[in-house]
């Protein structure tokens, strides 16, 4: 049985015009944290920013965003167009303690952000595609063309306002919303080109 812990605010879409992707590629301890403003009403990106940062710690799973998070928030901090809403490539409360890196960096910037995953990590999917973890509906298993994307609320919306945000920045031929598939693309150049 589902209980409902706790209310999520739903997002204004209309409000929605800047969301950012933000990625992470590895030069062994060195991160390459990348964010992607892209404006949803021109469907151009607007904005982006590459920072380099020495990780202070190294990667244990489920403890992510204390690997990548302060590169983040640098690369955030270097922006020129505030986002309404962060996308990030993790899990939100979709997170086996429910405090994913999407829910870090939401919380840290006080920003609504979305966990959007390329693996499942936490809870059980129900029969309408819905994660359950924790005893709540805090994700959706999304299909786009023949792969899935593990969606999750990260902070300050609800999941019908995380979902309608991620559908509406899908793309044919993109595989991720499209911020988080430029965001992707931009850390993975960088890499190749500053070994």
């Amino acid at each position: 049985m589902l209980r409902q812990v706790a209310e999520f605010p739903r997002l204004d879409l209309s409000k929605v015009r800047f969301a950012a992707g933000f990625d992470s590629s590895f030069i062994n301890n060195v991160q390459i944290a990348v964010a992607v403003v892209y404006d949803v009403a021109t469907d151009a990106v607007v904005d982006e920013k590459v920072t380099r940062r020495e990780a202070l710690i190294p990667y244990i799973p489920g403890l992510l965003a204390f690997r990548e998070l302060p590169g983040y928030l640098k690369t955030l901090s270097h922006l020129n167009v505030k986002p309404d809403v962060l996308l990030v490539d993790g899990h939100g409360l979709t997170h086996p303690r429910a405090f994913g890196i999407a829910t870090h960096l939401g919380l840290v910037t006080k920003t609504p952000s979305i966990g959007v995953a390329k693996k499942p990590l936490h809870g059980v999917v129900d029969e309408e595609g819905y994660i359950i973890a924790h005893g709540q509906r805090l994700g959706k298993v999304l299909h786009h063309g023949k792969r899935r994307l593990y969606v999750s609320i990260g902070y300050g919306l609800s999941l019908e306002s995380a979902v309608e945000i991620v559908e509406k920045l899908l793309r044919g031929e993109t595989h991720l919303p499209i911020p988080l598939h430029y965001a992707d693309k931009l850390s993975r150049k960088y890499k190749k080109e500053n070994p």
